[in-house]
This record gives structure tokens, sequence and C-alpha cells, in this order.
């Protein structure tokens, strides 16, 4: 359980750095396009993908790795913290749509999510070793 907590963590990771090469192509494809006057119909692919990515793969992977660490006894406190950082992601991109600003705020937790995932990654690989039914118990000298 623990193997499979540390690989959904690093594909957590691994969505957002794609994620961020799909937004950079989706706007240095649109930056010449609206420098010569024209608007295009609909939005990029790469900036569709961006948000397939963020609104569907990432929740999906966060509440499985939340799963896994309730089942390994490992890593609950960052699959928590990351759930958290990934709502709040969510909610950034929906408000950045109404105040572009916001949209730092989105692009900053992006790295917050990365480290969430890469130091509960590294956290559960370094966890003491649970054995379940083990009691700690004084047993007689013999």
């Amino acid at each position: 359980m623990r193997t499979a907590y540390k690989v959904v963590a690093h594909i957590i990771a691994a969505a957002v750095v794609v994620q961020a090469a799909l937004i950079a192509w989706a706007m240095f494809g649109l930056i010449p396009s609206l420098q010569s006057g024209t608007v295009p119909d609909e939005p990029p692919v790469a900036a569709l993908m961006h948000g397939m990515i963020g609104m569907y793969a990432a929740p999906v992977l966060v509440l499985v790795l939340l799963v896994i660490a309730l089942l390994a006894h490992a890593g609950l406190k960052w699959a928590l913290w990351l759930l958290l950082a990934v709502a709040v992601q969510i909610t950034l991109a929906f408000v950045a749509f109404d105040a572009a600003w916001v949209g730092l705020l989105h692009g900053a937790n992006a790295f917050a999510i990365i480290a969430l995932a890469e130091i509960g990654a590294r956290a559960v690989a370094h966890a003491p070793e649970h054995v379940a039914g083990r009691k700690n118990v004084m047993r007689p000298a013999t």
C-alpha cells in the first residue's frame, strides 16, 4: 500500500507539471492570434486539456490517495492537506474567470500541490512500519 501511495502521489505531482505545460502551450499559441487582431471562436485544445486534468483527473487521484492512506495507515495528514489544496485550486480557477488576478494565486497554489504530493510520498517512504494486531507489552525475562 505504501508503494501505491508513493506512485499516486508522484502521479499527482506530474499531472500538475503537465497542466503547467499545457496552459503555457495554450497561451503561447493564443498570443500571436491576439497580436494579429483575431480572436479565436473557441478555447485552445491545450487549455481544455488543462481544465479536464484539473477538474476530473486531479480530484479523483487525490481521493484515491486518501483511500490508500487510510488503508496503508500512513500519509493521511498529507493526503488531507493535498485534498484541501486541490479544492482550493479548483475554487481559485473558477474565481479567476471573474477576477483575473486570482490566477496568480491559482498558479502559486499549483506549487503547493506539487510540494504536498512529494512531501507526502517522502513521508510515507520513511514512516515506521505498521504491524497490525501487535501490542507493545512487557514480556517476562527468560
